[in-house]
Formats: C-alpha cells, structure tokens, sequence
C-alpha cells in the first residue's frame, strides 16, 4: 500500500453500528491508511471517537460536494452495504470494498428462530469487507480499538458504580418502569450508587426511578449528550443495558457488563463485541425471540422484554461484583 492512501469508510448510522467500526478504522490506521468515515449528521460526534479517524463527513452535508471526478480518497469502504450506499458509491471513480448483508440467513433466523441460523458477529462481517486492506489479516489490538472521548465536564458519583441503561430505540429492546424498579431494588443490597443514563424519552422514567433513592441513585436521563453518555458508561464498576449503542460502548471500554435480550438475540450478530470474561447474557424466556433486527415489535404479539428473567439480571450483577479484580 502505497504511503499516505486515503480511505472513505461509510457508516451511516447508528451510535452501536459505529462503535463497532472502531477496530476496523484503529487497524486501518495502523496499516498507514488516511481514514475519513461519512455517516449521518446525528451521529458525527459518535463517528469523531473511533480511533485512527482523521476526518468527519455529513451524509447529509457533504456527500455532494464528493464529485467522482474530483473525489480525494484513493480507496472506498461501504460498511453500511445499502441499496442507498451501493447506488451512491456506484457513481464514484474509486475502488469499492462493500459489506455483505446475510439478508436470507438472517430471514431464516426470524422465521424459524432456530439458532442454528446465527450469523456471524457484525464486527466480523465488517473485517471481511475491510480484508483487501489489511496486509496480514484482522488482528485487533485492545490498546487501539478503545473510542477515544474528548474532556467533558460531568460530575460522576465518587463511589463505584452500577449504570442502568433505560432507553432503546424500540420497545423490543427496553424494559418497562416496573421491570426496572425491580431490578433496582434487588441491587440495593450491594449498596452501590446507581447511575440512569437514557435520551430525553426517558427522562420520566429516569425521575420516577431517582426519587425513592434519593442519594442513593443519579438521574442523567435527558441531560447528557451521547458523549457524555459514554463517560458514564466508561467509568462504570457495572453496565446493565438492553441492545443498545451504550452496550456497545461498554464493551468497547472493557466494563463489567450484563446484556439484556427481548425482540432481538445475540444470535443475530449484534452481541457486544469483543467478548470478555466480565460478561454475561440475560435473554428473555419467549419462544417469540428474536423477532425483529432492530427490536421491533409487531401490535399484534406480545413484548418478549416482558419474559426478561430479572432474578438472573440481580444474580449476574451480584456474582460479576463478587469479583475485586474488575477493572
């Protein structure tokens, strides 16, 4: 590879869908690559922290301004692998390198939801379209993957702590106030602050959780930014999510974490990534899961987060704190 080539890696979106890229865009710079990453305007800020990344585009911003005949990347790296990228990359002069969707296996995995159907983890499929660039394979380095965060000015709780996740993008993947008041109260006897991060969506949830605890628990629910959203994740004794880009960032950053399962399943390739021994999965007793990529869930079938095992979600905490070696 010829010193100082450019690379253009797009990924539109979301916040968990980007903090995967983080191991391709880290080796991409290691192998001396310039790398820009294009994804949506909502997102850039996501996109600033994967590590090796030099430059930040809009795919609403400035897509138009990349002419095929005056576009300065050398090379092309479709991670999103859409009909609306593929058509969009198509019209520039560039070598492409495009990530494959296991659309018909995926297919297969919702209708009969037999396992033996699992796909192969997302980060994976995103390292064999990224292959041509890498000179001996993919090989991952914990010491480059990490997102790198800027300062931010937030005040976290002196003492170690368990942050709870409340939000998801669909109802699929959140518990409901009740699930967690639950959850909340079996931890109380490890007499540990809680920490509530989550959008403004939950930000009543948030509030109504905070209130009984009093000091015992700190509501960030609709007062950070998805940055400072990440600092409290990456400075947790303990992460407690759904699907979520905030479990992503958890296990991007190594912390202690227990994933919670409903609409969607590991199986589908989106488990945290990497996996580590600080880890577990709680994963709804429903015979209806998974039932939708994104956590979808259609009005006609019941929510599979409401079969959560919650007594396994206080147990994975207890016995992953039991531990003193957590980092």
């Amino acid at each position: 590879m010829p010193k100082d080539t450019s690379i253009l890696v797009i990924r539109l979106s979301a916040i968990g869908d980007l903090v995967l890229v983080a191991p391709i865009t880290a080796q991409l710079a290691r192998e001396g690559y310039g790398v820009t990453v294009l994804c949506k305007d909502a997102y850039r800020s996501v996109a600033s922290c994967l590590p090796g990344v030099k430059a930040v585009l809009s795919w609403e911003k400035d897509r138009a301004g990349i002419k095929a005949q005056v576009i300065p990347f050398d090379e092309v790296l479709d991670l999103q692998g859409t009909s609306k990228s593929k058509h969009w990359c198509g019209q520039l002069n560039r070598p492409i390198q495009t990530y494959h969707k296991p659309y018909l296996r995926r297919a297969l995995l919702l209708l009969t939801k037999q396992k033996s159907f699992k796909l192969t983890p997302v980060v994976q499929r995103y390292a064999s379209a990224a292959e041509p660039f890498f000179s001996g394979g993919f090989s991952p380095k914990a010491a480059e993957y990490r997102l790198c965060l800027p300062e931010v000015q937030l005040e976290l709780p002196q003492q170690p702590y368990i942050a709870l996740v409340l939000g998801g993008s669909y109802a699929g993947k959140r518990l409901d106030f009740q699930a967690w008041r639950e959850i909340m109260d079996g931890l109380s006897r490890l007499k540990m602050p809680l920490v509530l991060v989550g959008g403004p969506e939950e930000a009543g949830m948030g509030e109504s959780l905070e209130q009984p605890l009093g000091s015992g628990a700190t509501n960030y629910c609709g007062t950070t930014t998805v940055i400072e959203g990440f600092k409290v994740i990456e400075n947790a004794a303990l992460v407690i999510s759904g699907d979520t880009g905030f479990m992503h960032a958890a296990a991007n950053f190594n912390r202690p974490l227990i994933s919670l399962w409903g609409a969607t399943h590991p199986a589908l390739g989106f488990e945290p990534w990497p996996v580590y021994e600080k880890q577990r999965a709680v994963v709804t007793t429903s015979t209806l899961s998974p039932i939708s990529k994104h956590g979808k869930v259609p009005w006609w079938l019941p929510n599979p987060m409401r079969k959560l095992p919650l007594d396994e979600v206080i147990s994975a905490a207890e016995l992953i704190l039991q531990d003193k070696t957590v980092p």
